[in-house]
Parts: C-alpha cells; sequence; structure tokens
C-alpha cells in the first residue's frame, strides 16, 4: 500500500522534501527573534512555570484584543525538548509549513486532480513568499494551512457534501487562534450551500456547530468571565478609526491602499524578490487567466463564483472598514491565486508535444530558479535570534565577572526595537533592573551607525559596555536589593 502510494506520488515526494529544505536552511540565522517571539517565550513562561492555564495570548494592535491561546499551547513541546529555549519552536513552524505542502496536494488533488494539486505543492514549496512566512513563529503563520482546508471544506459543500460541516466548524472555531479576519470568508459557507442546490442536512449542521462551539470554548469562557471584554473591543476596532495617513484614511484612497498590496503580495508569490515588472501587471495577468479558465469551463460556473467572491470580500472589508491594514492581513486571499496559476498551468501542461506545454514548463523551471536563487542569496538581517541569545550571554558573563549581581540596560535604537531581550535575560537568570535604579548600565545599539562608538558587536547589534569607573559594590548591591524589574515591569502585548 505504502509503496504503492510512493511509486504514484514520487513526484510529489521529491517536492515535499524541497520544499522542507527551503524552510530548514539556514534555520537559526534567518530566525527573525523580536518582540513577538519575546512575547511568545513569556507566555509560555507563564503556563509551564507560573502553572496558569491561559484563555488568551498576546494582545492585538487593538486593544482588549487577544490572540487565542492555541498557537503558544502547540509551542510547548518544542520549548520542552530545547530545555526551554526559544529555538525549538523552528521544529513547530517547519511541522506547519510542510503539513501545508501536503495540505495543498491533498485538497487540491481531490478538487481539480492529481497534477493540480502537484502544482500547487509545488508553487507553495517553493515560493519564497511562503517560504519566509512560514519560517516566523508567529500566530498568523498557520493561515495558508487554515485557508487550504477551508477552501476544500466551501468546495465539498458545494458539492453537496454535507458532512464537510464538521470540518467548517472546527475551522471557524480556531479563526481567534490565529487571524481574526479570517472570520470574512465564514458567508461563502451559505453561498456554497445555496449554489449546491441540496437541502442543508441538519444533523451534519447541528455536529458542525457542537465542533465549533467546542474549538471556541475558551474564547466564550474568557466572555463570560470579563463582561464580553473582548467583543466590545472588536466592535469598537472595526469602526473606531485608526492613525491613517491622511492619504489613506476613507474612500477611493484607502481602496487603492489595499488594492496597492494585493499588487505587491502578487508580485511577491510569483517573482520572488527579483520582480521584473510593475506589480499591478501580475495582477491583471491572473485575472486574465481567472476569466480564460472560466470560459474554457476548467472552473465551473459556481465555484468561480466562491473564488471571485473571496477575492471581492478582502479587497471590500478592508476598503471600508477602519483597520490599518498591512500586507500579512491578505494573506487569506493567497490560495486564489495558487488555485488560478495551478489550473493555467495544467491547462498548458496537457497540450502534448505543443508550445503550449514547452512554455508551462519553461514558467515552471523560471519560477523555481528564481526562487532558489533568491533563497540563497537572501541577505540576513542580523539582529534576530543568534545575535540576542549572544549579546545577553555576554552581558550575563562580564557583569557576573565583575562581580555585579545585578544590571540594567538601556536601548539606542528606533521605536520598537527595544523589545524582544527580556525573555533571553529571564533564561540566562539575570536580574534586570531599569536604568534609573543606579545599577551598571549596559547599553544596545541597533543600528551602529546611532552611535560614535560601540565596544562590541554582534552582527548588527551593538553594545556600548558601562563605564566600570563610576560603580563600587556598596552602591551596585544597594541597586540590587528591590525587585527584579525584568519580571515585574508590565510588557506591551502582555496580559497576565
Amino acid at each position: 500500500m505504502i509503496f504503492k502510494f510512493l511509486k504514484k506520488n514520487y513526484l510529489f515526494l521529491i517536492i515535499f522534501f524541497v520544499g522542507m529544505f527551503f524552510r530548514i536552511y539556514k534555520p537559526l540565522q534567518f530566525y527573525m527573534y523580536a518582540h513577538d517571539q519575546d512575547l511568545a517565550g513569556w507566555i509560555v513562561k507563564d503556563i509551564l512555570v507560573n502553572k496558569h492555564l491561559r484563555l488568551i495570548g498576546q494582545e492585538t494592535s487593538s486593544q482588549g484584543v487577544f490572540i487565542g491561546p492555541l498557537f503558544y499551547y502547540l509551542q510547548i513541546p518544542f520549548y520542552l525538548l530545547t530545555n526551554m529555549d526559544p529555538s525549538g519552536t523552528i521544529l513547530l513552524v517547519t511541522l506547519l509549513g510542510v503539513l501545508t505542502i501536503f495540505s495543498f496536494f491533498f485538497c487540491f488533488s481531490k478538487m481539480f486532480g492529481n497534477k493540480v494539486g502537484v502544482i500547487a505543492s509545488f508553487i507553495y514549496a517553493v515560493t519564497l513568499y511562503y517560504v519566509n512566512t512560514d519560517r516566523e513563529v508567529v500566530p498568523t503563520m498557520p493561515v495558508h494551512l487554515w485557508s487550504v482546508w477551508f477552501f476544500y471544506g466551501t468546495w465539498l459543500i458545494l458539492k453537496g457534501r454535507s458532512r464537510a460541516h464538521a470540518l467548517l466548524g472546527f475551522l471557524i472555531g480556531i479563526i481567534w487562534n490565529f487571524n481574526l479576519a479570517l472570520a470574512i470568508l465564514i458567508p461563502l459557507i451559505v453561498v456554497a450551500q445555496i449554489l449546491s442546490k441540496i437541502r442543508v442536512n441538519f444533523k451534519h449542521l447541528f455536529f458542525g456547530i457542537v465542533v465549533f462551539v467546542v474549538t471556541m470554548s475558551p474564547f466564550f469562557v474568557f466572555e463570560a468571565r470579563h463582561s464580553l471584554r473582548q467583543t466590545k473591543a472588536i466592535i469598537l476596532s472595526l469602526i473606531t478609526p485608526k492613525d491613517y495617513t491622511a492619504e489613506t484614511s476613507r474612500g477611493l484612497a484607502k481602496l487603492d491602499r489595499v488594492l496597492q498590496l494585493v499588487h505587491k503580495n502578487v508580485n511577491s508569490i510569483y517573482w520572488g524578490p527579483i520582480r521584473p515588472i510593475p506589480d499591478h501587471w501580475t495582477l491583471y495577468l491572473l485575472i486574465i487567466i481567472f476569466v480564460f479558465l472560466l470560459i474554457k469551463r476548467i472552473i465551473p460556473k459556481d465555484l468561480c463564483l466562491i473564488m471571485s467572491l473571496w477575492l471581492l470580500i478582502y479587497i471590500g472589508f478592508f476598503s471600508v472598514n477602519s483597520i490599518n491594514v498591512s500586507e500579512y492581513y491578505l494573506n487569506g486571499m493567497n490560495i486564489i491565486w495558487i488555485a488560478i496559476i495551478s489550473l493555467w498551468l495544467n491547462y498548458l501542461l496537457k497540450k502534448k508535444n505543443s508550445f503550449k506545454r514547452k512554455a508551462a514548463v519553461f514558467l515552471l523551471v523560471v519560477f523555481a530558479g528564481l526562487n532558489v536563487y533568491g533563497l540563497l542569496v537572501e541577505s540576513i538581517n542580523r539582529s534576530g535570534y543568534l545575535e540576542r541569545k549572544a549579546i545577553v550571554r555576554f552581558i550575563k558573563e562580564d557583569s557576573e565577572k565583575r562581580g555585579y549581581p545585578c544590571v540594567s540596560v538601556s536601548y539606542i535604537t528606533t521605536p520598537g526595537n527595544d523589545f524582544g531581550y527580556r525573555y533571553f535575560y529571564w533564561l540566562e537568570k539575570m536580574h534586570v533592573n531599569r536604568p534609573l535604579s543606579g545599577s551598571p548600565v549596559y547599553t544596545i545599539v541597533f543600528p551602529h551607525s546611532l552611535v560614535d562608538r560601540i565596544d562590541r558587536s554582534f552582527g548588527a547589534l551593538g553594545l556600548v559596555l558601562p563605564d566600570y569607573t563610576r560603580y563600587n559594590k556598596v552602591a551596585v548591591d544597594r541597586s540590587c536589593l528591590g525587585e527584579n524589574q525584568n519580571l515585574t515591569d508590565p510588557m506591551f502585548g502582555y496580559t497576565q
């Protein structure tokens, strides 16, 4: 049985392992450890060390709205595997990444045939845009995994297979844990049910609702305990204007902003870092291909309507509400772009011994080549996991060598880049105070150009050592008598 599967799907297996290599290439060097990862470590520590079974994760950019706890609980085994070091989470996102590759193969094979599944998995496996997304240890990382299964579940409803309500109930129930914006796609289930022209199976629908309630229970329990705090905050975040620039706050200007991000995402997906043509050309080309596939009846009309609404819902929602949209908010659209290009390439490849087939092979080779080249030459922003861990370790060793029972750390950097160190201080069992405490001050600098000199360099991070002559043992010991401010000071986005 296994041998038969391997023989039949050898091409996908090659793609699978190539995609895995892309995601584990220089893992620690590309581990962009910053504030979100620091918060994740703090939350995992709260669960394991403080024995606090959490109902929420970090607070989002919308005040009072939290990410669900699932992604943080998934990280726990990997923290334990590496003795609480955050490097273990690379294994988690790698597993989720290769699971997504398999999911594209499985779901698209069921929907469109084996060859389309192979093409879709290939595109996802080697596209540098997806590879970099899969390397990020953040709650939004599994959005593509969620999207491909939701697309498949909606297709099942369209085909009249009402057992899919259980799958969809589960997917809707975990939205809170990844990206609440995914909820805008829920009406597509109703559209698919109507287009199927099959009566609702209330038994399966009820089971799907039960699965949803169970999966979503942490949210319901939290809301019950805190007087619907998040529900109110979510509503407020949708109707309250954010800090927009004057040109992108309302109306057509906001629509233009969303379309610019769509153009950018699509171009990044298919051209990688090279991007040889203007961003909007790629989008227009995909739309033309989409229409072509409809005319050729390669995509059924009902499914075409679902796919069209999928895109229009995203563009419409983010164009009219007050959310200050970024590229990652639109990642849920990417499943449609992959479907369009996979179906088109499969159409061309079917034309044996023709120019179209040769063109399709050429495009796939160029596509793979551009992304392999992009992976090999991609610059490493040397301010991530390796550098932050090294600079914290040095501060600890230097302070111990000089007999300091505690230290303080200041930052000379751009806003936001002073975050992302506190979990490492805890991991090194350091007592870290604020500079005003009188403890010896170590200053982290990023980038180096912000100061005239640095005493030590750790990649893109610099360190200015204390003026040791200013500190005497009695004064330092006195500054260390109070609480460890690294443990007690509030942390942005973290709620106990």
